[in-house]
């Protein structure tokens, strides 16, 4: 064997060997969805509660910037889509517009009479979505790595983002409704103050038109009224839940309605950590978590206003009240402790989403699938006996047509199963059911690239070239088609890629790598074993093709 071929033995040998090492054994191959079993579900990003999220972050800063600079009757409201700056005399008004000048850039600022109309611009709202889009998605990958669920595949979708794509595979119906509770919800913690005019203590009102109709049908300006849920605990407590979770959303699982101040003095983006804890004294479940130092400052000062007013502080999850507290005096430090009546479950959930951060909108379940690890056996077995009975369909034909080049191409077409393996492996690209549909598929068009090449033989013995200048013909004149088919084919299977979703870019995935696998093979693995046959047989004056 000369040097040359040598070399290339070596190189197609070391080739092989990379790939055998990403998948061998081929329990290192990931299986999608369809082939483990597991939960799809596909989100989209309520981006409208981001938008409605600003304008209350700036309706506070807007408040506070105002009373800082002695414009004490001034009242910034919510209205509709905007903000409503009302209370602010003639003379006050050079001072308020001096404040407002830095939102010029995300608020359109119009003045109606003696009020003030903020409005979001075009590009801040723009800014905003792609905000949400982007932290949903972040935090998303946060909880379902927390949560422990192994090697999930989570992806952005739609032309702008706001569609999410989670598929968790290995996952049952057990913990489907807890982690759909963790994906649904933003975990966006507040702590507000009550307001002087609720009168209800920790009971809060029975009913959310009692306590309108308690204030004359108007609630107290910069308040609003918020939920106390009733625990599964309590319930359990009652007698009135045996085993399975409440229904949440609805009328009977209110504990009480509360009157709270809309000013957030703390919220979670200054949580840095947050972990379930067990009371030693009553062995119940309560959420401990650690603030910033500008988290530790407001909540100093939330703990001294509470302390001074006699009132309590409440504790939001989400628009909920999740607890409410009582304070003596004030609180310094960073160290905040939330008790209730919290499952194990809920203070784990609780304390991930804290951990995790908060998104600026929830998410909406558009689609949701699940399918067990029996169903995807099956489809694995069909699959790679339709992929066996395709392969032993083309040995057989290329052998019967092609006689010894046959061989050739099944040779070629072997190491060129095995590079694709590698690659999928290398790439941890995950195989599904299309992507073993793809195999097959790819199997195929490799092997017509070598009938290209024998063809071309073929045509060039026919015009009496001795067999080394027929053989060296036939790789020079097809090369360029055979570029060229790959190449489109390669773009074909990009575009499914980038504009499919789910089992398309599966498909796509082992399309992509097929082709790849099959220019190398076709043309270096093939033209190597017909110069190594003329190495050893330099004056044969036949070729069987």
């Amino acid at each position: 064997m000369s040097k040359r071929s040598l070399l290339r033995l070596i190189i197609t040998l070391l080739v092989c060997g990379a790939c055998a090492f990403f998948f061998v054994p081929l329990s290192k191959i990931k299986l999608g969805l369809d082939l483990k079993g597991g939960i799809h579900f596909e989100l989209a990003v309520q981006s409208h509660e981001a938008l409605e999220a600003d304008l209350r972050f700036t309706r506070d800063k807007v408040q506070d910037r105002l009373k800082e600079k002695g414009l004490l009757d001034a009242q910034v409201v919510l209205d509709g889509s905007a903000l409503k700056i009302t209370g602010v005399s003639a003379d006050q008004k050079p001072t308020m517009e001096k404040q407002l000048e830095t939102f010029h850039r995300e608020y359109d600022v119009a003045f109606q009479g003696d009020a003030v109309r903020m409005t979001q611009t075009a590009s801040h709202q723009t800014a905003v979505k792609e905000d949400a889009n982007k932290r949903a998605l972040q935090i998303i990958e946060n909880r379902i790595n927390q949560f422990g669920v192994a090697e999930p595949e989570i992806t952005a979708s739609g032309a702008d983002g706001s569609r999410i794509i989670v598929e968790l595979p290995g996952v049952g119906e057990a913990e489907r409704e807890r982690i759909k509770g963790l994906l649904a919800t933003p975990g966006r913690l507040e702590q507000r103050i009550k307001a002087k005019q609720d009168p209800t203590g920790y009971q809060g009102f029975p009913s959310k038109d009692s306590a309108i109709a308690h204030f004359g049908g108007q609630l107290p300006p910069g308040t609003e009224l918020l939920p106390e849920p009733v625990s599964d605990r309590d319930l359990r407590r009652e007698g009135k839940l045996s085993g399975t979770k409440s229904a949440p959303g609805t009328e009977a699982s209110i504990k009480g309605w509360h009157l709270v101040e809309s000013k957030v003095y703390v919220d979670g983006g200054d949580i840095v950590d947050a972990n379930r804890v067990v009371n030693n004294q009553t062995d119940a479940n309560e959420i401990n978590f650690t603030l910033n130092r500008k988290g530790a400052d407001d909540f100093a000062t939330l703990t001294g206003l509470a302390s001074e007013s006699e009132r309590l502080i409440s504790i939001i999850l989400d628009g909920k009240i999740v607890s409410n507290l009582s304070c003596r005096e004030k609180i310094p430090g960073g160290s905040v402790r939330v008790t209730g009546s919290f499952t194990k479950d809920d203070a784990d959930d609780f304390a991930l989403k804290l951990k995790s951060g908060a998104m600026r909108a929830s998410m909406k379940f558009l689609e949701e699938k699940s399918m067990g690890p029996s169903l995807g056996a099956d489809s694995i077995r069909s699959g790679v006996r339709a992929a066996l009975l395709g392969f032993l369909v083309i040995v057989a034909f290329m052998v019967f047509y092609y006689r010894w080049s046959g061989v050739n191409a099944i040779v070629a077409l072997s190491v060129n199963l095995i590079v694709m393996l590698g690659l999928m492996g290398s790439f941890n690209a995950v195989i599904t059911l299309p992507g073993i549909a793809g195999f097959a598929l790819t199997l195929g068009m490799a092997v017509d690239a070598n009938i290209l090449i024998f063809e071309r033989i073929r045509e060039e013995l026919a015009s009496g070239k001795s067999v080394a200048g027929a053989i060296q013909a036939g790789f020079d004149r097809v090369f360029w088609t055979i570029v060229d088919s790959h190449v489109t084919q390669l773009f074909a299977a990009l575009l499914l890629f980038i504009f499919g979703t789910g089992p398309v870019k599966g498909f796509a995935v082992t399309l992509t790598v097929g082709v790849v696998a099959s220019l190398f093979t076709s043309i270096y693995i093939s033209r190597f074993i017909y110069d190594w046959i003329l190495e050893r047989h330099p004056g044969t004056k036949t070729l069987s093709v």
